[in-house]
């Protein structure tokens, strides 16, 4: 059983936060390499790997499913003092993430090469992003399991611990990319296959040391009690996980609806965006971090009945993560041209990447709401209203909109990100709204045994 004095003291935005972000961080920069590794290799690579990139996303959301759900209910019950509840949410979750990993292995495998044949691409990319598709989708419960056991070593307050495991991920993966696309010591080239591979064997080693380190940490976890099937947790977790990760699945289907867009102005428009969203990515990873403690605290914070605590708390979040966010934008934007040199000598491409990353100005403060407000609803239980504002800004604001500007009126990138702006400032306002409106403390999931 946990100390719960002791996880009070580790329940504490700063000391939760600073892992967070350095794993964000190397999570990003892993991105980065691939993109600049890949770049070296092939813009046709880098062309279908950013093509790709949407459907790894939508892996992560869909696995979220499960974390987040088994990471809600762990942190209200351990707040809510009720450490057995908590272990069993755990041992719930991991069930959920192999059979999930399963199902969604099986169909990556079935129809990957289907679903890329839509886009219409060039032989070269076709080729490049099918075969990573295939085994990242194929091969993916080292990723499954993963996140599920770093959201476990989270709720208990080691953030510290998923960081050091993403450390150690990011450095095989970039060793096997490096023996994949250069074929050093006289080895061969395996190019995206081998980068595919690459990711996978890292992942599985990250679970692995991932479920060391809940036995050295001495979190309650049992693998046999987690193989039997609790159907009421197993629900409850369901009924937090499935809408808080259908948000996260409604954005990632607007984005690869809008890459289809993206697709249809050629492998110049790809190659700029598989870039552009690679560099974009650290001017919100504080907000993503921000954000990810939020969610913890939240959970937490519900469970001991310190509402009025928490509003203020991330009302004091946003604002500095909106901050942070506009003005590691701005940087971007001063550096754009150096930048987009760095990643391509195309021409076209970099005249693409430095006005994408104009309107990445309107773009991240949006998002930097959405990230830290949405997370921290999610914590409190409150799941579903967040959807139902997904569904209708992301299809109707921003998918709607990146067809109208990008494509029928011509503005192209340009008004595709525009779109995608505009879609992100609209959501988080309403956000702000209904954190403001404290109908998010209706939704606690777990009660508690304190006095």
């Amino acid at each position: 059983m946990p100390n719960l004095s002791v996880l009070d003291q580790r329940m504490n935005i700063r000391t939760i936060v600073w892992p967070i972000f350095v794993e964000s961080l190397l999570r990003l920069s892993m991105m980065t390499i691939d993109v600049l590794m890949l770049s070296r290799y092939s813009d046709d690579a880098v062309a279908a790997v950013g093509l790709t990139g949407s459907f790894i996303f939508f892996l992560l959301l869909t696995y979220t499913i499960v974390s987040s759900g088994s990471a809600i209910l762990m942190g209200q019950a351990l707040g809510a003092r009720q450490p057995g509840e908590a272990t069993a949410y755990a041992e719930s979750g991991l069930l959920l993430s192999i059979l999930l990993s399963i199902a969604v292995g099986l169909t990556f495998f079935c129809a990957s090469s289907g679903v890329v044949a839509l886009y219409s691409l060039e032989p070269a990319v076709h080729q490049y992003a099918v075969q990573y598709l295939t085994i990242v989708g194929s091969l993916s419960i080292g990723m499954s399991v993963s996140i599920l056991l770093a959201a476990i070593l989270r709720a208990h307050g080691f953030s510290k611990s998923p960081m050091m495991v993403q450390l150690l991920a990011a450095a095989i993966n970039v060793c096997g990319n490096y023996l994949a696309l250069f074929a050093p010591f006289g080895l061969p080239e395996t190019g995206v296959v081998g980068v595919a591979f690459s990711t996978v064997i890292s992942q599985l080693i990250a679970a692995a040391v991932s479920f060391w380190l809940l036995i050295q940490h001495r979190v309650p976890f049992s693998v046999r009690t987690a193989l039997r099937f609790d159907r009421p947790r197993l629900t409850a977790i369901l009924k937090v996980g499935i809408p808080n990760g259908a948000e996260g699945l409604s954005y990632n289907m607007s984005q690869i609806s809008i890459m289809f867009f993206v697709a249809q102005l050629g492998t110049a428009a790809l190659a700029a965006v598989a870039i552009t969203q690679t560099v974009t990515r650290f001017t919100f990873v504080f907000a993503m971090s921000v954000g990810g403690g939020a969610q913890i605290i939240a959970s937490y914070m519900i469970g001991q009945n310190r509402a009025a605590e928490l509003k203020s708390l991330v009302h004091r979040l946003w604002v500095m993560a909106v901050a942070v966010s506009f003005l590691s934008a701005l940087t971007m934007v001063l550096l754009r041209a150096p930048l987009a040199a760095f990643f391509t000598h195309d021409p076209t491409t970099q005249s693409l990447i430095g006005l994408v990353m104009l309107v990445s100005l309107l773009v991240e403060p949006g998002r930097a709401i959405n990230l830290v407000v949405l997370a921290a609803l999610k914590g409190s239980g409150d799941v579903v209203f967040p959807v139902k504002v997904a569904v209708l800004s992301m299809w109707g604001v921003g998918v709607l909109l990146a067809y109208v500007l990008g494509l029928h009126w011509s503005w192209g990138l340009v008004g595709i990100w525009v779109a995608m702006g505009l879609d992100e400032c609209t959501r988080g306002l309403i956000m702000i709204y209904r954190w403001q409106s404290e109908k998010w403390t209706r939704f606690k999931r777990v009660h508690n045994n304190l006095v």
